[in-house]
């Protein structure tokens, strides 16, 4: 297909539509649940409502704008843009809501709704069935990771993770822990907790951690997600005997990776059973299981990948059952952790979002424009992954955001009337 082609296939390709159906069709509560959020405005003073305000953030996002000021710019705020959103939202725009109107229902928005529409996508996402086709052995994978918000020479808002230099200096830092259900390429946000010093008092007291938030969330996925089958994956700060505890205690699997320079005697076991018995024929796998770690029976792999002349070694360490049949698979899933980094955070700190940008200094409005960049991001990449008219244009990300801003802004959709007899189709 030459350029030419290309551009007529394009041309008029209405993707505000397709994106709206797929809310529509996959979360169809999704706009309700906005509207029964906890309103504490004067309801004397209220023109917008609560859809209307995440709405205009979320639709805002869904076209690729990082900053709320860009909501409220021409580009976004056309004569368009405010009749589609009139009709999303039921409710008859003169203007769209100005950003500080957004950020100032932001300020007292409560996060604990926000983590509950997170759970409704998830759940919402899983009961479809689409994704069943990536579990492993009936349980669906988890990504867990530890990633930098933002970092300041002040405490902002007196809770940020403290770091000393050796040169006297001190930063100051914001950080949250992901977890992210992964699903072939799409890697979804199952839950999120803010590494944060809430209850430091003194300088003897330790501050808050990721395996501190990791055990947080914990507790909340298996109260949210008490029927799902879980293989939780994370990198080597996860191999210890406290986390590999609570997964089993949860009755989930674990893939962690293992570095030579942690857990020593479980590396010298391992070395040293494969000289005598390597548990696997297959080429540049390498297998010892039934290694005693504390008071645990764990497996551990060693994967050798020859590439251009040059090795990478891979090793994880693991409570599933492996053999010759499925231990390439169980490395696959080793593997996997990288997407949380690239498919997840890369992303959206520098492709379609940019979760590093200071939208608010308020931290209750911070947390939530943070919880918006995962709903949107997830919703972006049904469209971009598993709609057939998205896929046959060959966009880019950043194409995909022009489509969907032009669409809002320039096109007058019926988005009363929706195809929703359709499915999304994800590549394996």
């Amino acid at each position: 297909m030459n350029r030419k082609m290309r551009r007529e296939l394009r041309k008029d390709k209405n993707l505000i539509k397709e994106l709206y159906s797929i809310i529509q069709k996959y979360l169809p509560k999704l706009l309700h649940k906005f509207e029964e959020l906890t309103d504490t405005r004067n309801q004397s003073y209220v023109t917008y409502s609560m859809k209307t305000i995440c709405v205009t953030r979320l639709f805002g996002l869904l076209c690729g704008l990082t900053s709320l000021n860009d909501i409220s710019k021409d580009r976004f705020n056309t004569d368009i843009c405010i009749q589609n959103l009139s009709t999303i939202c039921k409710q008859n725009l003169n203007e769209l809501p100005y950003w500080e109107t957004i950020q100032d229902v932001f300020v007292t928005m409560d996060i604990m709704e926000l983590r509950e529409i997170q759970k409704y996508i998830v759940v919402s996402l899983l009961r479809s069935k689409m994704f069943d086709k990536y579990k492993f052995n009936g349980s669906f994978q988890l990504l867990f990771d530890g990633t930098g918000l933002s970092n300041h020479n002040y405490n902002l808002n007196d809770n940020c993770i403290k770091k000393n230099h050796k040169n006297g200096k001190v930063s100051y830092y914001k950080y949250v822990l992901e977890c992210k259900l992964v699903v072939g390429n799409i890697v979804i946000s199952l839950d999120s907790e803010f590494i944060e010093n809430v209850e430091v008092n003194n300088e003897n007291q330790k501050q808050d951690c990721e395996t501190k938030a990791f055990k947080r969330m914990m507790k909340r996925i298996k109260k949210n997600y008490p029927k799902y089958k879980f293989i939780i994956t994370g990198d080597a700060l996860y191999a210890t005997t406290p986390i590999i505890t609570l997964v089993k205690k949860n009755k989930w699997n674990f893939i962690f990776n293992l570095k030579p320079e942690r857990l020593k005697e479980v590396n010298r076991s391992f070395e040293g059973n494969i000289k005598l018995l390597n548990e696997t024929t297959i080429p540049n796998y390498y297998l010892s299981t039934n290694i005693e770690f504390n008071d645990n029976l764990v497996n551990v792999i060693k994967f050798i990948e020859k590439k251009n002349k040059n090795d990478t070694t891979f090793r994880y360490i693991t409570d599933l059952i492996i053999n010759n049949d499925n231990i390439k698979d169980i490395v696959t899933l080793g593997r996997n952790r990288w997407k949380i980094e690239n498919n997840a955070f890369h992303m959206q700190k520098h492709g379609t979002f940019n979760i590093s940008h200071m939208c608010s200094r308020n931290d209750n409005s911070m947390k939530c424009h943070y919880f918006f960049i995962q709903f949107a991001h997830t919703i972006r990449q049904l469209l971009e992954q598993g709609n057939i008219l998205t896929k046959s244009l060959n966009l880019k990300i950043k194409e995909v955001s022009d489509f969907v801003l032009n669409s809002l802004t320039s096109i007058s959709s019926d988005l009363n009337h929706l195809e929703t007899n359709f499915q999304l189709r994800f590549d394996t």
